[in-house]
């Protein structure tokens, strides 16, 4: 079964050795009655996946509509951040879940919203369409992770008509009662000491809060994140404490199991349903079932139970990190050498290291160390700790503050480990190599003792971290970072990797209630997850082109999470208040060169030529930084936010200037691109990079009319996503796109429909 899902949803063919290898199986086993179970199991379970795949095409909008929908929201599922709310919601006619986001009008609102702690019945109206595609390269994808959990539209609402209380009978009773369970405790928690907080909202409801990543920093940089997702270590605990509470009070273990049976299900809703809380919940459930009935089955059994269960209710979840770890790791639990223990938290990081490193790109060495000391003391002592504060922090708030403090030690601890040297940008393998690192891998796990296997094992990640970091070809990356500009240029082998603008989203006043007290930048999702993908620790040069926040705006982000060598930007920029806010902070506290220019500077290990300005100026889009090159035998340019006027002057002073490929100036607006001057440098290509649907109506029909005249093809990221051209020496080169060019044909303007 989880072959068929890795074949059929992801197509990942090599899957078929596996196919092959469980035939071989079948066929050396020669039982006719487990060959024909196994293979009308398989048949069942692909026309089970060819059902659920139509009924997700059915279920997906192919576009906009303009709807009013009355939906069931639980008070658990409201999320409220300055004036906007969003919520996993289920619609009362269908009763199919939808992704709401809505906008706040009023601190009065806001205030309503944060106060509703009962099952409501609301009437939307506003926009219903399918959840956004991720449009460049290993950007997270919000339509898949959203199909995992059956939701497959989104709505941004425009009205909320009605707000009522929702009527309850039945199974609806049951969960309305284990949502508002679920909100008390959030409330509770909420009034808690901040670290305990954290700790109780993640280990108890499974609720990871906006300030989790910013606060548990060397957590996330030790890869210990699986300690505060509920998984089996948590319900084994909770299971043994209820346990243990019955039996000291008399109740016969075959009543502690019905009602162990019972209770687990309400934790499973109110833990927050995550992928490791169901396998744990199955497993365990299954578990005491055949306790009560008498009936045997080896824990092997028991999980391959549980996965068939996963991956019937959801179909795709092994097609995410925290599916793989979860039953991979369960599963390799019952393999370790007894007695090791060291050993086994050696072979358990390294069983789960090639998923975390497709998905997450980087690993601290140090994550070994940390996995084998926190484990047992969070069995032993934090776990319950926060189970004890969970009970008694309303009536001795003092032991919460105490509990506290050692939270924070233990926290400042972590942070300390993970700051260490140690962090390995390894990049993302490719599939094949993954599959091969984990059949590796798998060999050690059989022969730990064998000194060949791990040579084998270190050989074949150091070769393919040598294939990620130096690669044969170079590229230029046109990154889809919405209304902004942003690329990327690396030469063969990383001898250099240049970034040009980072993007940023312009931010208007708002009153203090409706400031947002988390964002998540683009750059965040876009640009940095792709250079961390490629293995990138470091850029060379950060050019600037201007001063405006859609071209640096993310430069802060840029600089928080990568090393930046030296930033390049017009003469006279480093005077304004923009670049001294978002730029000046960072890069000194990292030590980059700052260097302004002008046209003909000369700039080391620089693989472009400074065009523009000629004169210092104030960093505005007249003043925009002009940059051209030569790669892969083909000359680009990259014209920032530069108007018309200078565009002849760059005309008047070097007037045998060429180009192949054009960045055009200003997202296409039609203060830039002067007929006359895309004459003269007569490039091929035209490269737009433009928002969707933004405010400005960028590209303009006047600009679009001008390459059509001169003939020139042009191709914009609001169509196709993240533009790639990749190229080998002199000799070879290749463009590639994100996107097919129609998958977001209701948001693109009309001229990508000629």
């Amino acid at each position: 079964m989880a072959l068929t899902t890795g074949i059929f949803f992801a197509h990942q063919w090599f899957l078929l050795l596996g196919v092959g290898w469980l035939v071989m199986r079948l066929w050396r086993l020669r039982r006719t009655t487990v060959t024909v179970v196994t293979i009308i199991a398989v048949g069942v379970f692909v026309l089970f996946c060819v059902n659920y795949q139509q009924r997700v095409d059915r279920a997906t909008l192919n576009g906009p509509q303009e709807t009013e929908l009355t939906v069931r929201v639980y008070p658990d599922q409201l999320k409220v951040n300055g004036d906007q709310f969003q919520m996993l919601a289920r619609t009362v006619a269908g009763h199919q879940q939808v992704q709401v986001y809505g906008r706040i009008k009023s601190l009065a609102m806001q205030q309503q919203l944060l106060h509703v702690n009962k099952t409501a019945t609301w009437q939307l109206k506003g926009t219903l369409e399918p959840i956004s595609i991720a449009t460049n390269d290993n950007q997270f994808n919000a339509q898949q992770y959203a199909r995992i959990h059956q939701v497959y539209n989104q709505m941004t609402v425009e009205k909320v008509v009605t707000a009522r209380p929702a009527p309850s009978s039945g199974i609806n009773r049951w969960f309305d009662w284990c949502h508002e369970l679920r909100f008390e405790l959030m409330t509770y928690f909420d009034t808690m000491p901040h670290v305990l907080r954290l700790y109780c909202h993640s280990l108890i409801i499974g609720n990871v809060l906006n300030d989790f990543s910013d606060t548990m920093t060397g957590v996330t940089q030790l890869g210990l994140i699986h300690l505060f997702s509920i998984s089996g270590m948590h319900v084994f605990l909770v299971v043994s404490m209820i346990r243990t509470a019955l039996v000291y009070l008399w109740i016969e273990k075959e009543t502690v199991n019905r009602l162990l049976i019972g209770v687990l299900p309400v934790y499973l809703i109110i833990g927050g349903g995550s992928t490791g809380l169901m396998r744990a919940t199955l497993m365990a459930e299954i578990t005491l079932i055949c306790q009560s009935e008498r009936f045997h089955l080896s824990k092997i059994d028991i999980w391959s139970l549980s996965l068939a269960g996963g991956l019937i209710y959801q179909p795709l979840l092994l097609l995410t990190l925290g599916g793989q770890l979860s039953y991979l790791l369960a599963l390799m639990l019952h393999f370790l050498p007894p007695g090791k223990p060291l050993t086994g938290a050696v072979l358990m990081n390294l069983i789960g290291l090639p998923s975390i490193l497709y998905y997450i790109y980087e690993w601290h060495v140090l994550s070994l160390l940390a996995s084998y000391l926190m484990i047992p003391l969070f069995s032993a002592v934090i776990f319950p700790l926060v189970i004890g504060c969970c009970f008694t922090y309303w009536a001795m708030p003092m032991v919460g503050q105490m509990v506290n403090v050692f939270l924070m030690f233990m926290q400042q601890l972590i942070d300390f480990i993970g700051a260490l040297p140690g962090m390995i940008h390894f990049g993302k393998p490719p599939v094949a190599a993954i599959a091969i690192l984990f059949s590796v891998t798998l060999l050690v796990y059989v022969f730990p003792h064998r000194r060949r296997a791990w040579g084998v094992l270190v050989l074949i990640y150091v070769f393919t971290f040598g294939w990620i970091h130096f690669p044969l070809y170079g590229e230029v990356v046109f990154f889809d970072i919405g209304q902004g500009d942003s690329f990327l240029i690396r030469e063969p082998f990383n001898r250099s990797v240049t970034m040009i603008d980072t993007g940023g989203q312009l931010n208007f006043p708002k009153p203090q209630w409706a400031q947002s007290t988390t964002t998540n930048s683009r750059a965040k999702r876009v640009s940095i997850n792709y250079l961390k993908s490629q293995g990138i620790s470091q850029i060379d040069n950060l050019c600037l082109s201007h001063q405006d926040t859609d071209h640096i705006g993310y430069t802060k982000d840029i600089l928080a999470a990568i090393h930046v060598r030296q930033i390049s930007f017009p003469k006279g920029m480093e005077r304004q208040r923009n670049f001294k806010t978002k730029v000046l902070p960072l890069a000194r506290k990292q030590h980059s060169r700052l260097i302004p220019v002008v046209a003909n500077d000369h700039l080391p290990a620089l693989p472009l030529r400074v065009v523009h300005p000629f004169t210092s100026g104030k960093g505005a889009n007249e003043d925009s930084m002009v940059l051209t090159g030569i790669f892969g035998g083909l000359r680009f340019m990259f014209m920032g936010d530069l108007d018309r006027n200078g565009e002849k002057e760059i005309l008047a002073r070097y007037p045998e200037l060429k180009t192949d490929v054009l960045k055009l100036g200003h997202h296409g607006s039609k203060t830039a691109s002067d007929p006359a001057f895309i004459k003269g440098i007569q490039p091929r290509l035209a490269i737009i990079s433009a928002g969707r649907m933004n405010r400005y109506g960028h590209p303009n029909n006047e600009t679009m009319n001008t390459l059509k005249q001169q003939r020139i093809q042009a191709i914009s990221t609001q169509q196709y996503g993240m533009i790639r051209y990749r190229y080998w020496n002199n000799t070879r080169h290749a463009w590639d796109t994100k996107l097919k060019g129609d998958e977001l044909k209701w948001m693109l303007p009309p001229y990508s429909n000629s």
